[in-house]
């Protein structure tokens, strides 16, 4: 669908915005940017736009280029500062004739400090400013950082649909809708051109667009569809547009627009005008390098993006849809496809397309922003290759070979997922029942309805056997009804099932639901719990494993990790061998061979079997140094390793002085407290120390802070020399 309207399109903005402010994954830091653009010098005063991104603060000064330029952090903290995040003008004067300045600009964030330069030259005395070229001047002047465009094709308009967003903070994309970000600017410009998508490359058709109300070839919309947005903490103020030209050439946009305020805006946008795959598919028979092996191509029923298959194989799956009337459980029609997103509005009419959605690769979720699919097929035998471009810069290149919905291909189809939380229900006023989300700690999860007769927020009111049916009749007693059902990673849709369920009046419900899905499988799912509350299933938890790291000296090594919570012990392992199960935290290994490479793993085992089982093992790697007396090297390091070692200190607020003895050496080092909770370790001249670790965590560097609470036990670590002889060891007892 399109909006009607403008005032849909904003009402639609104000709705999608909220929905931004809940939470959701954080996308990863970005490095600010900046960029000068010069403009005009006098013989005193020059003129320069700055323009950043991603920054949480920008400044710039102006320096004579003789004199040298200021660090970034100079420029932060000595310059003027600047609003970050979008195209400033500056303008400096007093300044000498005929003479070279250095323009200097710093934007930072919490991830980097970056700087750019520019230089500008003032006039000679009584030389003319050189005129400005008619035309040239903008009450507005918008360099756009980002551009996204939606494609429509013929759908709504004579002519071929290209709406395009430019914007200096891009846009926020979810699998039914596309939000604006807070404190952006965005400029909609509705294209309508004489060329397809297909026949352009997939890009934005080159050409002068003018302003226009209707959807004729050539022109861009006004009224419904004309409209810029300045969003400043949740507020958003618009400008609409009443005339104006839009020129595109390879990879530029040049919007001149005349608002209805009767101010002159100029939005320029440069870089790459491409939405979608413009590869041509690889041919059957063409080379294809698989990065992933199928072994599962299912049958997963209608969606609102097509017919939807779910694909599966090692450590990977994905959703992939096609047209309805190419696919059903067994045939796809044999071509050549194109991948096209449907992000924001959720619906398509696909033609020769196809769309994916769920990529899940070890566990990881991958956005798709192109990609390939091709379909042979020799009798029920399927080959297809499906070539993905994903966000995270990796192409996924999946082949499957096999029948279609073959459901012998599934594994263990009804092994039971016994679900752990159950969520309080919430009410659907258009379905006319609760909703309630159930997981385990494997990732399973689903969504189940119960008809608001029988369901509320805190229980389910029944003893009783339901029958399941789709969602948009589970509003009569005795139904239920699932959607977004996940197992071990892959989706299944349900066609059928029903479910016995027990409650009592505290909301402790223990349901045994058996479903049949569209891939003709079935499974058993229960849950015996309290809703909202994590519950006890009878499933045994699995240890923390343990993050293994050592200190080797000469041919010892003490190896530690951190306690872990519900562990009685820990079975050490040595280059395959089991050595020893030990309570502590440390192990100290010496007389090993020197020069040689080992591999220590750690295991820890459950206090209590009944709730934990054993770790995973925890391994790390460590060599030991070469023998000090081969090569003509007598009188080295002799690697000793200090021995029972004593802490008599105790450690309280302020600084505190430990005692290190092995009976024959007596060193020191200080704890001082810095605040926090946090402790500076560093030595009292007496020894070098050249590593410290305190219950496993090894400090920044020799003399480093560390986290030490007051009344908790701490195994302390230390490698130094004394007298140029080089020793390791651990405590015995712990600093308390």
């Amino acid at each position: 669908m399109k909006f009607k309207s403008l005032l849909l399109m904003l009402l639609a903005f104000s709705l999608a915005f909220v929905a931004c402010e809940e939470p959701a994954p954080v996308d990863e830091v970005k490095d600010p940017t900046a960029t000068i653009t010069v403009g005009e010098a006098t013989e005193s005063t020059i003129a320069f736009s700055i323009t950043s991104t991603d920054a949480e603060s920008v400044a710039w000064i102006v320096v004579e280029s003789a004199e040298g330029t200021p660090t970034a952090t100079e420029v932060l903290n000595n310059g003027t500062a600047a609003e970050a995040n979008k195209t400033v003008g500056c303008f400096v004067e007093e300044l000498k004739a005929a003479t070279e300045y250095t323009i200097v600009v710093a934007a930072k964030n919490a991830k980097a400090v970056v700087k750019a330069e520019a230089k500008m030259t003032t006039k000679q005395s009584g030389e003319e400013p050189t005129p400005p070229t008619p035309g040239e001047e903008f009450d507005v002047e918008f360099k756009a950082q980002d551009i996204h465009i939606e494609y429509y094709g013929d759908q709504y308009s004579e002519a071929y649909n290209y709406y395009v967003i430019l914007s200096d903070v891009g846009v926020e994309l979810s699998d039914t809708q596309m939000s604006f970000k807070d404190n952006g600017t965005y400029y909609l410009i509705d294209l309508y051109a004489a060329d397809s998508a297909e026949n352009n490359d997939y890009t934005v058709p080159s050409g002068k667009y003018k302003a226009a109300s209707t959807s004729a070839a050539g022109t861009f919309g006004l009224g419904d569809y004309g409209a810029g947005l300045e969003i400043v903490n949740g507020t958003p103020t618009y400008y609409i547009y009443a005339d104006g030209e839009v020129v595109v050439s390879e990879d530029k946009i040049v919007a001149t627009i005349t608002m209805e305020d009767g101010k002159k805006h100029q939005i320029t946008f440069e870089g790459s005008l491409y939405f979608g795959s413009s590869d041509v598919p690889t041919p059957p028979g063409d080379e294809f390098s698989a990065t992933h092996t199928a072994t599962k191509w299912l049958w997963g029923g209608s969606s609102s993006y097509g017919n939807k298959y779910a694909v599966m194989g090692d450590n990977f799956s994905i959703d992939v849809h096609f047209p309805t009337k190419y696919a059903t459980q067994t045939y796809l029609e044999q071509q050549a496809y194109i991948w096209t997103s449907t992000t924001w509005f959720g619906y398509n009419s696909f033609e020769n397309e196809f769309t994916t959605r769920s990529f899940k690769v070890e566990g990881t979720d991958v956005a798709v922003d192109a990609g390939t699919a091709v379909v042979e097929a020799e009798g029920d035998e399927y080959h297809i290759e499906l070539t993905l471009e994903g966000r995270d810069g990796f192409k996924y290149m999946i082949e499957y070979n096999g029948k279609l919905n073959d459901a012998g291909d599934v594994e263990d189809d009804n092994s039971p997922v016994a679900f752990t939380y159950m969520s309080n229900g919430t009410y659907s006023s258009s379905l006319w029942c609760y909703e309630y989300k159930l997981k385990n700690d494997k990732g399973d999860a689903m969504t189940l309805y119960i008809n608001d007769t029988q369901g509320n927020e805190t229980n389910i009111y029944t003893d009783d056997s339901f029958i399941w049916t789709t969602r948009d009749y589970c509003y009569y007693a005795g139904d239920f009804s699932t959607y977004g059902i996940s197992v071990g990673g892959v989706s299944y849709e349900a066609i059928s099932g029903t479910m016995d369920l027990e409650s009592d009046d505290a909301g402790t419900i223990a349901f045994t639901m058996e479903l049949n899905f569209s891939n003709g499988t079935s499974r058993t799912f229960t849950f015996d719990g309290k809703i909202g509350q994590e519950n006890n299933s009878g499933e045994v938890t699995k240890l923390a494993t343990p993050s293994v790291s050592g200190i080797v000296s000469g041919n010892a090594a003490t190896i530690s990790w951190q306690e872990i919570t519900g562990a009685k012990d820990y079975t050490v392992t040595l280059n395959g061998t089991e050595v020893k199960t030990v309570e502590t935290a440390y192990i100290t290994f010496q007389g090993l061979e020197y020069s040689t490479t080992y591999t220590v793993s750690v295991v820890a085992n459950p206090a209590d079997s009944s709730v934990n089982s054993a770790s995973d093992a925890g391994t790390a790697t460590f060599t030991t140094e070469a023998d000090p007396n081969e090569g003509g090297n007598e009188g080295g390091n002799t690697g000793e390793s200090f021995e029972n070692w004593v802490f008599d200190a105790t450690l309280n607020m302020g600084a505190k002085t430990i005692t290190v003895t092995d009976g024959s050496h007596t060193v020191e080092f200080t704890l001082n407290e810095v605040g926090g909770g946090k402790f500076y370790i560093f030595d009292n001249g007496v020894l070098n120390i050249t590593k410290v670790k305190v219950n496993g965590v090894e400090t920044t560097d020799a003399s480093g802070t560390v986290d030490m609470s007051s009344n908790s036990s701490y195994y302390i670590v230390l490698d130094c020399y004394i007298n140029g002889v080089h020793y390791t060891g651990t405590s015995n007892n712990p600093v308390v």
